[in-house]
């Protein structure tokens, strides 16, 4: 990062990005947004027997993968209609506990009630 922090808030007047191939590019900018990402390695779960394709795990709509009692939810799962947002995560991670309970517990069935009622 480039600029000058002794003006008024700081400024920023450009970036110096490192590229894969080792060089460094400068570029201008006013701002920079910070995000975390990274690539999981995911050879262990193949060799586990889930099933993956182009880096997702395949689940079905109770969030089962291909393995008995082994649920997935969130970004590494994909399934037809997937939408791929954050709530939609939150969803599919209730719904995985929701169908793998019985399975810890069995004759007891897990229902979370509704976010619109009272507690």
């Amino acid at each position: 990062l480039h600029g000058d922090p002794s003006a008024a808030g700081g400024t920023l007047e450009k970036v110096s990005i490192k590229l894969v191939d080792g060089t460094t590019e400068e570029r201008p900018a006013q701002k920079v947004i910070a995000a975390l990402g990274f690539v999981a390695d995911l050879s262990a779960m193949r060799e586990w027997g889930l099933e993956i394709d182009q880096r997702q795990i395949k689940v079905d709509t109770d969030m089962r993968t291909t393995l008995d009692r082994v649920f997935a939810a969130g970004d590494i799962t994909d399934y037809p209609g997937k939408v791929r947002l954050i709530a939609v995560g939150f969803g599919e991670a209730a719904t995985a506990v929701n169908n793998a309970a019985p399975l810890i517990f069995p004759g007891q069935s897990v229902f979370p009630g509704h976010s619109s009622e009272g507690s």
